[in-house]
Order: C-alpha cells, then sequence, then structure tokens
C-alpha cells in the first residue's frame, strides 16, 4: 500500500534525499532493458516519506494498468507526489538511481508511456496535484487536472474556456505537451497555444519557470515534446470568453459499398472544408462491416444554427445526407457535454480497451487516385477484418496555423489540414487479433504508402526511431536534441520515443520498442501500439452503445470532438 506522506516541508523531504545521496551505496545495478534489478530497499530508501507503491502491494495493480489493454509494464515505483517538492525529491532520486522517470497525468498514453514504455521506471502520477488558480484572463492548472474538471472551474468562474479535446478524463500535462486539439481550435489555437508559462521540474530536481522570457529555448520546447524535458507540474494558460452560442451537429450520410462512392464523398467533403470559415469545425468519421462503410459528419459551429444550416446544406444535398440533428448552446459546459457524451466530472478512470491505432497528417488536398485506392481497401478488405475499427479525418487550420508563428513551438505540423486516425480495437477487449495491426497499417498506407507527419498525441511506438522523430517532430527535430542535451544531459526522462540527447543513437532493443503486448494472440507482429475498443457500451464511459452499422455515435474518447474523445501521449 501507499506509504504515509509527510507535510513537513521541503527541508525535511532534503535532508532526507541528501542522507540517501551521501552514505547509500546500492550494490546492486539497474539495467533499463527490461526488468528491475535495483532492490526495493535502495529504492525506498531514497524516496523516504514519500507516498510510494510497489510491485506486489496491493494498491500497485490499479495504478500500474496501462489504459490499452494489449500492453502490460511493470514500474519500479509509482510515486503519489501532492506537492512540487515532493516531484523535486522523486526526480532527484530517479537520476542518482539511474531510473528512467517519466510523468503521468491522465494515463491515457496509447503506448503506456505514462508507466514507462518498458519494465524497471520510476513513474510520477501527478493525479493529486489539484491546484486550479484563475487571476484575471489567466489560469495557473496544477497538471493532475483532466480536462472536465478545468472546463467546469473556468465556466464557473466567469464564463471562461480554453480550446481542448473532448474526452473530460484526459489530462492536462500530456494532451497540452504534444498539441491539444479540439472543436475549438480552428477558432483559438491549440491548447499548447493558449500556454503563458510552465512550471517545470528538471532533470537536477529544481523547478523553473518557463515562458517567453525565462527559458524560452526550454518553453519552445514543452510546447511539443514537454514529457523529455522535466515534469510539468503546472501550466499557465491564457483563458479567453467562452462562444456566447455554438453548435453541435450530426449528420449522417449514406451507407457506401463501393470504392468509387466513398471516394467520391471524401473527395466532396475535403474539398468543402478546405475553404470553410473558421468557425466550422467538421470531422469525417466512419466505420465498416461486412455490410459495408458506415459515415458521417461531426463538430461544432460557432454561431447560430440558421447560419451553420445555410453553410452546410449544399454539401449535404450532394453527398445525399441528412442532419441528424443540430443542437444550439449558450452554455458553453453544455455544449462540452454534448460533445463528448458525458458528464465533465465523473469518478473513476477511463475502462481500457485492447487497441492499435496509426494517425498521418496532410497538408493539401489528397488526390482521386489515392482516394480510389483507399476507399477499394476499405470497402474489399477491411471491412471483413476481426476487429471493430473506425477512421476519422479532423480539420485543422484556422486559428491554428494563421494566428499562431511557427517558431512559437516545437508542434511541427503548424500547416495541417486533415489530421487523420485509423484505431482498431478487438471485440469485447478480447485478445487483440494476429492480423489486426496489418489491417489498420493497411488502412494508412493505402491512403499514404509513404506517409510524412504524424500526431504524437495518437502516439505511435510501432514507428521506428527514425520514422517517429520525423513524422512528429520534422526539422525541429536538431534543435530539440540540442536543449534535451542542454537540459537533460544524462537522459534521466527516457521513454521509447523520448527526444535523444545530441546525435544519440537507436539504443532500444525488440523488446523496448515492442513492450509487453499482454492481450495479443501469439504471434502478432509490430510494435506496441495501442488500439481502441469497439462497439461496446462506454468504452471510455463517453457514450451509450452502439453499433458500426448505425453510426448514431462511437463510443470512443478522442483528442478531437464529437462523437469520439481520446488524446493521449507519454503522460
Amino acid at each position: 500500500m501507499f506509504g504515509s506522506t509527510t507535510q513537513n516541508g521541503s527541508i525535511r523531504s532534503w535532508l532526507f534525499t541528501l542522507a540517501f545521496l551521501l552514505f547509500s551505496h546500492p550494490s546492486i545495478t539497474y539495467s533499463y532493458r527490461s526488468h528491475i534489478h535495483l532492490s526495493r530497499q535502495s529504492i525506498d530508501s531514497c524516496l523516504t516519506s514519500l507516498n510510494v507503491t510497489y510491485p506486489g502491494e496491493s494498491s500497485f495493480h490499479s495504478f500500474s494498468q496501462a489504459f490499452n489493454s494489449r500492453l502490460s509494464y511493470t514500474p519500479a515505483a509509482i510515486v503519489l507526489p501532492s506537492s512540487v517538492q515532493d516531484v523535486e525529491r522523486l526526480v532527484t532520486c530517479g537520476a542518482y538511481l539511474k531510473l528512467p522517470v517519466v510523468s503521468r497525468s491522465g494515463g491515457h498514453s496509447y503506448a503506456g508511456y505514462g508507466l514507462g514504455g518498458v519494465d524497471g521506471a520510476l513513474v510520477a502520477d501527478l493525479s493529486s496535484l489539484k491546484q486550479i488558480t484563475l487571476s484575471g484572463d489567466n489560469v495557473v492548472v496544477q497538471t493532475g487536472n483532466i480536462l472536465g474538471e478545468v472546463a467546469t472551474y473556468l465556466w464557473d468562474h466567469g464564463r471562461r474556456a480554453l480550446p481542448h479535446g473532448t474526452c473530460p478524463k484526459v489530462g492536462t500535462g500530456g494532451h497540452t505537451s504534444y498539441g491539444g486539439y479540439g472543436p475549438y481550435s480552428r477558432m483559438a489555437g491549440l491548447l499548447m497555444d493558449r500556454v503563458v508559462s510552465a512550471d517545470v521540474v528538471l532533470a537536477n530536481g529544481t523547478s523553473v519557470t518557463a515562458s517567453e522570457v525565462s527559458h524560452p529555448d526550454l518553453f519552445w520546447a514543452l510546447k511539443g515534446a514537454a514529457p523529455s524535458y522535466g515534469i510539468v507540474t503546472s501550466w499557465t494558460y491564457s483563458t479567453l470568453t467562452a462562444p456566447m452560442i455554438s453548435v453541435s451537429f450530426f449528420i449522417s450520410l449514406p451507407r457506401y459499398t463501393s470504392g468509387d462512392t466513398f471516394a467520391t464523398a471524401f473527395s466532396k467533403y475535403q474539398a468543402f472544408v478546405h475553404t470553410a470559415p473558421r468557425e466550422l469545425a467538421m470531422a469525417f468519421a466512419f466505420g465498416g462491416d461486412s455490410k459495408g462503410i458506415g459515415a458521417q459528419l461531426t463538430g461544432n459551429y460557432f454561431g447560430s444554427k440558421s447560419n451553420f444550416i445555410n453553410l452546410v446544406s449544399g454539401l449535404v444535398k450532394f453527398l445525399n445526407g441528412s442532419i441528424s440533428h443540430a443542437d444550439e448552446y449558450s452554455d458553453w459546459t453544455k455544449l462540452l457535454v454534448a460533445n463528448g457524451g458525458e458528464q465533465l466530472v465523473t469518478t473513476g478512470p477511463s475502462p481500457p480497451n485492447t487497441f492499435f491505432a496509426k494517425s498521418l497528417v496532410t497538408f493539401d488536398l489528397l488526390d482521386d487516385s489515392s482516394l480510389k485506392r483507399w476507399g477499394d481497401y476499405l470497402v474489399n478488405t477491411a471491412i471483413h477484418a476481426d476487429i471493430g475499427w473506425f477512421a476519422q479525418a479532423d480539420l485543422y487550420g484556422g486559428a491554428i496555423s494563421s494566428d499562431f508563428d511557427a517558431s512559437s513551438s516545437s508542434f511541427a505540423h503548424r500547416d495541417a489540414f486533415l489530421v487523420f486516425q485509423f484505431y482498431g480495437s478487438s471485440k469485447d477487449n478480447a485478445p487483440y487479433p494476429s492480423d489486426g495491426m496489418d489491417v489498420i497499417n493497411k488502412m494508412l498506407t493505402s491512403l499514404s504508402p509513404n506517409p510524412t507527419a504524424a500526431y504524437p498525441n495518437y502516439i505511435d511506438p510501432s514507428l521506428s526511431d527514425s520514422e517517429w522523430q520525423s513524422q512528429y517532430f520534422g526539422t525541429n527535430m536538431a534543435r530539440l536534441r540540442e536543449i534535451k542535451a542542454s537540459y537533460d544531459p544524462n537522459n534521466v526522462f527516457k521513454f521509447p520515443q523520448s527526444i535523444p540527447v545530441g546525435n544519440m543513437a537507436d539504443t532500444r532493443t525488440p523488446t523496448q520498442s515492442m513492450g509487453t503486448r499482454k492481450n495479443s494472440i501469439s504471434g502478432t507482429g509490430g510494435d506496441d501500439v495501442p488500439l481502441n475498443p469497439h462497439l461496446h457500451k462506454n468504452s471510455d464511459t463517453c457514450l451509450p452503445e452502439t453499433t458500426v452499422t448505425s453510426l448514431t455515435a462511437f463510443p470512443f474518447c478522442l483528442d478531437s470532438f464529437h462523437p469520439f474523445k481520446f488524446d493521449i501521449v507519454p503522460m
């Protein structure tokens, strides 16, 4: 069980740590590769007085469960810090003991990186850091808070708002670190774009505040790759007045039974949104079964219902669709509930799922031949797969590309047009089928045989080092490496896709790359990539039970908007 946490201040805590560092000489060394070789006594003597749980204790199992049930990692220890000083102490201990240190905010990492992505990490579970303080337009949010808690607080304290994803249980730590897209992003930017400063514990155990005027290079790196540089204990955001009127909509499309008809429909969608006003946030979402592909257009419009109807009526008619609902809201939190399909503040974690996902970032209209090839694969092959799956194309642009300079952060896809997610899960959380990864991989490559960009909040550990470095960070990678060498030269904050120090070569073993696929069927290839739930009730306690044939709602939690909700990362 967790030990008791002292509240006697940082001086006593540092005396414990200093005594350990001076007089403790662990006789057993730690191996990063796969298993914990450092004795519990050595770890515990450094973490004295912190709230810690270890393998074998009754509380450890619940705190060490990956959101993606396909993966299973065993941390050396999980610490629940109750203060920034606690975080400083655990980082100091991790560095001394040569344990890779990772942080967990909401715990939704597709790859289980909040548990280390390998066995033997020292995990900082930030769920007890819950302070939120609004001062003027700025709000300081500790990273134990989840999106629903922040949204509720801001609305209740002055009708304020931030742009972010729709799953209320996603943590602010990772969501902000890698982007933070949601329906309001085309109006107000990504969540990271609202960050004014970040309080972060560095590899040497000290805390600094990073901003445009203090540690500006670190601030740049945090907005795009924060978990590689430290543990962000709080973000300060610049909030906005919540929209006075908004529309949540759902447009049903006909079932597609041929690649040609599907490709034609998607081509019309992308042409329409390519010139759409920033007030429109719209996704093309679809899933398939043996009867074909069911699809929908879903999202928000920031304006009146009548203006929305006028805007989309021609598209709906061309696609032979129907507006299932277009509900107008003046209460921002009610719009968020409509987007996410559940209340903003609920108890308990998101239920785990068994899944694998890929993402793709595009920067312009896709050509007809690519769409035809993609449609043929979906209709002729994917709909017959022994997994549940969905795909979604989210519209970027608007404020994301026009209101924020590309050099303001290390986020590499400022000029993105559409961001796709291809998501497959085992049915009823059964072991993941042996061919399931191949289905999702080909769902991507049939559309884009040589992808150049991916979204890191849909973290994909199946990518090679060269692939994830180029697809997530592009030309920013060289500068990110330099900043890593400056702030974390000993690579304390390390997980399989953390920014390497300097020009560091790939040191991952196959075991590290692939992780432990707890629920995989023997013989499954690929790496430790997460896969989503499929068609069973409330995979993320988000939406009611549905079927892929009706597509009235998807029970998934995405880094986007209705009817999906999810966001995930190393935290």
